[in-house]
């Protein structure tokens, strides 16, 4: 059996705080806490890279998936909230986790929400893509990564993220001033542009952990199967 780790991206209008992030487009939030296999707990506290409390709750009244919400602390560049979710979330969360799978990471921004899945094996994230589809979800597979990969290279990168940093340092997307944008850079690999941003930023991130902390790779710090590998659903 091969744990495999999956990112998908959920429309937020599907899942939650959708006019909460529609109306503050420069806000992220994060899972603070979240309990694998445990939908009482799930996306139950989550973090706002936002000072401004006031506008922050205004949005959160107006939000038809928040039934409610309290402050449990404040710092001096974000918010930590608990969210008690309206039942159209719960039953999303319920679809998430029934195949056992765990929520590493749920990040919202703008009108999706990027969420990092544990499952034990494959097979299991295949049975919760096809659930998710059946009840009219997008669970947008953009990448999977089975635990037992070892394609990373010496300094602690994949194939793919090497052969990308190498390709933006040859079309000058390091220089200072930049000679490629991003966009153009993703076109000429062929992946989106939000796929380039987050391949790149994995890729410095295993560098970072590889030089700087001796090799010592998270869970966030993988990078994961091509488009081409994403889950085969049944009716294909």
């Amino acid at each position: 059996m091969t744990g495999s780790i999956v990112d998908v991206i959920i429309p937020s209008d599907q899942f939650a705080l959708a006019h909460t992030l529609a109306e503050l487009e420069t806000v992220t939030v994060d899972a603070e806490r979240i309990a694998a296999t445990n939908d009482e707990f799930l996306l139950s506290f989550l973090r706002f890279d936002s000072p401004e409390r006031a506008t922050l709750e205004a949005m959160f009244a107006e939000d038809d998936s928040v039934v409610d919400f309290r402050l449990i602390a404040e710092f001096e560049s974000d918010c930590l909230y608990q969210f008690e979710w309206d039942d159209h979330i719960e039953h999303l969360v319920r679809l998430l986790v029934e195949q056992e799978g765990t929520v590493l990471r749920a990040t919202g921004h703008d009108d999706h929400w990027n969420i990092r899945l544990l499952f034990a094996d494959r097979m299991m994230a295949t049975r919760t893509n096809d659930c998710c589809l059946e009840h009219g979800i997008d669970f947008d597979v953009t990448s999977i990564h089975d635990l037992t990969d070892q394609s990373s290279s010496p300094v602690g990168l994949t194939d793919r993220q090497q052969t990308t940093l190498q390709l933006a340092a040859e079309h000058g997307y390091y220089s200072v001033p930049r000679e490629v944008k991003a966009e153009d850079l993703a076109e000429e690999i062929g992946i989106s542009h939000q796929a380039l941003s987050e391949r790149l930023r994995r890729a410095h991130g295993n560098l970072v952990n590889h030089v700087l902390r001796g090799g010592k790779r998270g869970v966030n710090s993988v990078e994961s199967a091509p488009a081409e590998s994403k889950l085969e659903t049944s009716g294909n």
